[in-house]
């Protein structure tokens, strides 16, 4: 009998304390133009996202290409070099893209906090539940592994293609 208790208390305490909401402070065709904005925004983030992910990818299969290349046209040593400096001049740009997507990404997210500035206190309220620390944390982190595994793969790609004209 005390654990349900104890259980039904602590559940209880799990609870936010109740807060009263304010609605938007925008008028009935701001707000919904705000809603267009903010709606745009998020697809934008969304897409810059996607954009990230996928150059990820493609630039690890131009890797693999690079190797491909290098195995199946016998590569001599000024092919393997100068198909060794496109790796890297690839991995430096790739980088470049990403951080570029990512300033895109802040950008859009610095709209949305300003767009939500004036929607209600419920909605505000709501968006608050993850932190904008926890949220940088997550997305910096996130683009350090991309990051890392462009350059793991240019890594590879780049030994590989040394490796792949060095015994022919």
């Amino acid at each position: 009998m005390n654990a349900k208790k104890q259980d039904h208390d602590d559940h209880h305490n799990d609870r936010e304390e109740p807060f009263e909401n304010e609605p938007s402070t925008y008028d009935e065709l701001t707000h919904a133009e705000m809603r267009l904005l903010y709606e745009e925004s998020t697809r934008s983030m969304r897409f810059a996202k996607y954009l990230q992910w996928w150059t990820v990818g493609s630039t690890l299969l131009v890797y693999g290409a690079f190797l491909a290349v290098a195995k199946f046209v016998a590569a001599d040593y000024g092919y393997g070099n100068k198909l060794t400096a496109l790796i890297i001049i690839l991995t430096i740009a790739v980088i470049a893209t990403l951080i570029i997507y990512q300033f895109w990404q802040h950008t859009e997210l610095v709209k949305i906090e300003r767009i939500a500035k004036g929607f209600s206190t419920a909605f505000r309220h709501t968006r608050s539940i993850k932190s904008k620390l926890e949220a940088n944390i997550h997305r910096y982190l996130l683009l350090a592994f991309m990051i890392l595994t462009v350059i793991s793969g240019s890594v590879v790609s780049y030994y590989g293609v040394l490796q792949i004209v060095r015994n022919g």
